[in-house]
């Protein structure tokens, strides 16, 4: 009885703390790549790689953990330790998004990440065998399994709050001047990160600690460095498994150990293409997110915050999963197996990239077509009030109505292209007399940019042709409508121009226009502001009110608000959208996120359950960072893809990935069927051994440990100061 309550109290220490650290993590992820993009100002490429380079480190350091937990320090001290660094991280990130602090933000963003990394992929593997070792096995075999749910269930409703409250604290508080505030955003976490040592600490009475009795990792590296050299220098071929060539040196029982690490670890080779899948939502899958329309029932869901559906998911199936479907796992014969139902997780995940491909590719329909490479685009605008024939940049005369645009994709814009575009209008023109109605021009294209050309009125009566600057014609990233404000003046003697927008929620936005005593046409740099009705004012020191409109903004739209002034009037005033506005509603992702979701729940729990039984005891941690390390693995296959840039079309990314991962899992399918399972027998490293092929453990009759479980464990269990 005494026994069932210790393991009750430190178990619940162990899910509270595992709790606030997912939090904080899962946290500080969601808004990480909308940070990167929007505070460093890196492009969504850019991003994505810093991003899975964050996420690969977190994955990787792991390794480290479970050497330390295994051979130096158990997994308690590991665990304390790395959690410290974790917070520094923390603390250090939120320190360099106060803009009022005088640190450097491309420094310390990194370093912080990188102390973040340190410190979660430390713990990552230890918590887990952590909580296995306060059950006493094989009495406690069920409760374990139990405690894998509950661990894991832990872990989602962590993540599920950290990514609902942290996205809406940095969205819905101004701070220090931003109407954003990221510093709460990652100080909250850095909160939660104290919270979880705190709870860790309090329950060290009640933990079943345990130090290493030897340098497992040392000698697991020393006997298969071993091994192979022996394996390599003989001339035949003594032994069917390779490790068997250490037995000369090294005991049975490492060997054996050793043999059941290396089974295992060769499962997890077609892992990591799964991982580079799920970790997508925070990268690609919320890039494509901020390019939809958020507004759901009155209330705007920003991109970084569907992330939460995943663990929402989670958390509702995991209860349906071990009330209804583990029942069903006694008698399906094919979900009685860990490896099956790995299997089938993947396929899942097949199933989510490929709704996502055909989602990505209604919404190309939406997105502003950019020149290829070596190509530019360009727009004409007819701002007088009349019809104007124009020879256009593929040398055909064309005849362009008032208020028309006209769009001339992919021009080439290399070797010095230059093209001329020529007017001609009426000699009398609606209101306007021209001395001078014809107007030619030469324009030499920027690669890959997008050209505006606005056919409008300089002085002395003459036509004349304008030219705005080119510049960034993508969407704003947190699905925000972007302006462009185009503003033709040819009074010398209005002064202090103004143009405002002002919507009726109070934001408000102003452009000022530079004093010139010519003619000239002056272009703002994108104004970035909430869809709705706006109210736009132009106003100068001489006339206060020039002119009052209003317009309206659709979300994730890009517009172009082309102003004419002439002779102190404003004669053209017209805004036209440059990009279709983001219309397809955010709520369409829930099926990808619903799959990913299934494919987690089959995939990822299964594989921690197999990782944590299947391994020996001394080397629990070992298979658990080596899990972990096959998510770097996967984080890497994205960057790779990322920069090879495969695909002009981020949806033949998306199938790419959805077919991928169907042949992997076919290939592990046939990998799992070789494999053969391993029974523990007693609350130690004691296994009953089937014959399996080669490379897994082989061996035709079963060595046996003989060890008695209570000894064991008063050698053991100590605490550890």
């Amino acid at each position: 009885m005494q026994r069932v309550y210790k393991v009750q109290i430190s178990i619940i220490c162990i899910v509270a703390n595992e709790f606030c650290e997912r939090f904080s993590f899962c946290g500080l992820r969601t808004i990480l790549s909308i940070y990167l993009r929007n505070e460093l100002m890196l492009s969504e490429n850019s991003s994505t790689i810093v991003y899975h380079v964050f996420i690969m480190g977190c994955y990787i350091i792991p390794t480290i953990g479970a050497i330390c937990a295994d051979s130096f320090i158990g997994k308690y001290r590991t665990i304390l330790y790395f959690s410290l660094i974790y917070l520094v991280g923390n603390i250090l990130m939120c320190g360099a998004s106060v803009t009022s602090i005088e640190l450097s933000k491309i420094f310390f963003t990194p370093f912080g990440l990188l102390l973040i990394a340190l410190g979660t992929g430390g713990v990552k593997p230890c918590v887990a065998a952590f909580g296995g070792d306060q059950f006493y096995l094989p009495d406690q075999c069920e409760e374990l399994q139990h405690f894998f749910s509950l661990f894991y269930f832990s872990i989602n409703l962590g993540g599920f709050m950290g990514m609902i409250i942290t996205p809406l604290l940095r969205k819905n508080v101004t701070c220090f001047g931003e109407d954003t505030c990221y510093p709460l955003g990652f100080g909250f976490p850095a909160a939660l990160m104290l919270l979880s040592i705190v709870l860790f600490i309090i329950g060290k009475p009640w933990y079943r600690l345990k130090n290493p009795k030897d340098n497992i990792m040392l000698n697991f590296m020393k006997c298969a460095s071993y091994a192979l050299v022996k394996r390599m220098s003989a001339k035949k071929k003594k032994y069917d498994h390779w490790l068997d060539y250490a037995q000369e040196k090294y005991n049975r029982k490492l060997i054996d150990d050793m043999k059941i690490v290396f089974s295992v670890l060769f499962l997890f080779l077609p892992v990591p293409l799964f991982w580079s899948l799920f970790d997508q939502q925070g990268s690609r899958w919320t890039f494509q997110a901020s390019h939809m329309n958020g507004k759901v029932l009155g209330l705007e869901i920003v991109p970084d915050q569907m992330q939460v559906i995943n663990p929402a998911m989670v958390l509702l199936m995991i209860p349906i999963m071990d009330t209804c479907l583990k029942p069903l796992f006694t008698v399906c014969p094919v979900l009685q197996n860990n490896l099956n139902r790995m299997a089938i997780g993947g396929v899942a995940a097949s199933f989510a990239f490929f709704s996502a491909g055909i989602l990505e590719t209604v919404l190309e329909k939406t997105y502003p077509e950019l020149p290829e490479k070596r190509h530019a685009s360009m727009f004409i605008v007819n701002t007088l009030p009349c019809t104007l024939k124009v020879l256009n940049p593929f040398g055909k005369m064309m005849e362009m109505n008032s208020s028309e645009l006209r769009t001339f994709k992919n021009l080439p814009a290399h070797e010095h292209h230059m093209y001329r575009i020529s007017v001609e209008a009426p000699r009398v023109c609606g209101n306007l007399f021209f001395q001078k109605h014809f107007f030619e021009m030469t324009i030499n294209p920027v690669e890959d940019q997008v050209e505006t050309v606005i056919i409008g009125v300089g002085d002395r009566n003459r036509i004349e042709i304008f030219q705005t600057d080119p510049i960034d014609f993508k969407k704003s990233l947190n699905g925000r409508a972007r302006v462009r404000i185009a503003y033709i003046k040819t009074s010398s003697s209005l002064h202090n121009v103004t143009i405002s927008l002002k919507n009726g929620k109070g934001f408000q936005d102003v452009y000022f226009v530079q004093d010139s005593k010519n003619n000239y046409l002056a272009t703002s740099a994108y104004m970035e502001l909430p869809d709705g009705d706006y109210n736009c004012s132009i106003n100068s020191y001489e006339i206060p009110e020039l002119l009052t409109r209003s317009i309206e903004l659709d979300f994730g739209g890009i517009y172009a608000l082309v102003i004419r002034e002439n002779r102190r009037r404003i004669e053209f005033f017209n805004i036209y959208p440059m990009a279709a506005p983001n219309t397809v509603s955010i709520l369409w992702l829930i099926p990808q996120y619903f799959f990913i979701s299934v494919a987690e729940i089959f995939f990822a729990i299964a594989g921690l359950e197999f990782a944590f039984m299947q391994a020996p005891k001394s080397m629990k941690t070992v298979t658990i960072a080596g899990w972990y390390l096959s998510v770097a693995v996967g984080n890497f296959f994205v960057i790779l893809i990322t920069q090879a840039n495969f695909f002009k079309s981020q949806a033949y990314e998306f199938f790419l990935f959805a077919i991928l991962i169907i042949a992997d899992m076919l290939v592990f399918l046939e990998m799992a069927s070789r494999y053969r399972f391993v029974q523990l027998e007693a609350d130690s490293s004691i296994y009953l051994f089937r014959g399996e092929k080669c490379p897994l453990i082989r061996g035709d009759s079963a060595p046996t440990y003989s060890n008695d479980e209570e000894e064991e464990e008063e050698e053991e269990v100590k605490n550890v100061t």
